[in-house]
């Protein structure tokens, strides 16, 4: 077993001073499983205090919790002392941490067993719950009394079912129980924490493997109560044999693993259920839905705290993504691409193309392949597609008397579309013309 150089310069520097030192948690997981390892964590009998003499560069995490980060060169370590933890009194974080001596009694205090594994710096594996087991089996286990786990911390019931998506693991039958009996105390973990895991589940490699548990279990109706609706709603379509939430299920598992892609997946459809009618022929339609869909992901991913730069990528991909309402014609693809912004295709045709693969025909395919070609035709010819691309800027129309910020955003706005739909006139005297015709235009009452 061969471990990166910075873990053996840590653990010998720890031993080398008389003290224990262990890799534990996810990296041991990893290994064991043939994974890539993102982060290496160990565990050690040193205090804090002892551990900022230990090494050069050191910020102190957690020190109250009993974890700290060390430095080397631009990587960072987490190193943290053996402890049990007292008196949960939020469901979120131990109030008091009281440090310990013993390895087992650190490892009995963590969440499940194929976490509570670690490896001396030889390899050596050290299993005093049967993780190992657990592993074997693909089983994902809370340690000693499940509903104690979560009452602990119930962030630890999203933390199972993100296990669950990124290896493909069941939950054992107890852990799981435990998980429907406390998912209402989810809402006592900070939105940050939240946000966080399911971030996480959401990029793992199959996330409608925790979408479903997280239904199942009554977490997603927690945290997200506006998808619940689409739940077993049928779609009365030819396009469709699924309902809505199973659909978008596919969705997500079928967009690349980018944050802002599998957000809009998941949010792509959520107020279909809202926007049924039906024809004289018995066909469902759903019009209008997207515009109401990003809307809600505006809501839901603001409740969230997601950046706004995430929450308005993901509120274009779906206010946009009904590629069969656009004209694909010059002007249609021009416009197409204005409100999407350049930066967006990519996703956009990502969302769509998965979009297609969760119905049950995919008519359509050729179209949004054509659409693909021609917005990169546009693209190349290098027409005016953005406020960037006009000829004329706000302080062009600054100098022609127009000082008033909403007017000047006006008339830029105007000249856009102007100019998308005969890109011939993108230049600085034609627009000055425009402009001027402009103002002559009477204003409105």
């Amino acid at each position: 077993m061969k471990f990166p150089e910075d873990i053996y310069y840590i653990m010998d520097r720890l031993n080398g001073y008389g003290y224990e030192a262990y890799l534990v948690g996810g990296a041991v997981r990893s290994i064991l499983l043939n994974l890539e390892v993102k982060d290496y964590d160990i565990t050690t009998n040193a205090k804090p205090s002892e551990l900022v003499g230990l090494f050069k560069k050191t910020i102190l995490t957690g020190a109250r919790f009993g974890t700290v980060t060390v430095l080397i060169d631009k990587r960072s370590y987490e190193i943290t002392t053996y402890r049990r933890d007292y008196d949960y009194l939020d469901s979120r974080r131990p109030s008091v941490v009281r440090f310990s001596d013993e390895l087992e009694e650190d490892l009995t205090r963590r969440d499940f067993t194929i976490n509570a594994i670690c490896m001396d710096k030889e390899g050596t594996v050290i299993d005093p719950l049967n993780g190992m087991e657990d592993i074997n089996n693909g089983i994902i286990r809370a340690i000693g009394n499940p509903d104690i786990r979560f009452k602990e911390d119930a962030l630890r019931m999203m933390r199972a079912i993100r296990l669950m998506s990124e290896i493909e693991f069941t939950i054992e039958e107890n852990t799981l129980n435990s998980i429907t009996q406390y998912a209402a105390t989810i809402s006592c973990i900070s939105t940050e924490r939240i946000q966080n895991e399911l971030n996480k589940i959401i990029l793992s490699r199959k996330p409608s493997l925790g979408l479903f548990k997280m239904l199942e279990t009554g977490l997603l109706g927690t945290i997200i109560p506006e998808i619940l609706p689409c739940v077993g709603f049928q779609q009365f379509s030819s396009y469709h044999d699924k309902d809505v939430f199973s659909h978008t299920m596919i969705v997500v598992d079928n967009t690349s693993p980018k944050l802002v892609i599998r957000l809009a997946a998941l949010f792509h459809d959520i107020d279909k259920p809202n926007c049924l009618t039906i024809d004289e022929n018995g066909e469902g339609h759903f019009y209008g839905h997207h515009i109401e869909s990003a809307r809600i992901s505006q809501e839901v991913l603001k409740r969230l705290k997601y950046p706004n730069d995430v929450i308005e990528k993901v509120y274009r991909l779906i206010r946009y993504h009904p590629l069969k309402e656009i004209n694909i014609g010059d002007k249609g693809v021009r416009r197409f691409i204005n409100k999407v912004g350049k930066d967006n295709l990519e996703d956009m045709f990502n969302l769509n193309y998965a979009d297609i693969i969760g119905k049950s025909t995919y008519k359509g395919i050729n179209k949004l392949k054509n659409m693909e070609e021609r917005t990169q035709q546009i693209i190349n010819s290098h027409d005016p597609l953005s406020l960037r691309d006009l000829a004329i800027k706000g302080k062009d129309i600054k100098e022609l008397g127009i000082n008033e910020g909403p007017l000047i955003g006006e008339i830029l706005d105007r000249l856009m579309t102007l100019v998308l739909d005969n890109p011939e006139d993108n230049n600085k005297e034609r627009l000055i013309q425009h402009i001027n015709d402009m103002k002559k235009e009477t204003p409105p009452d």
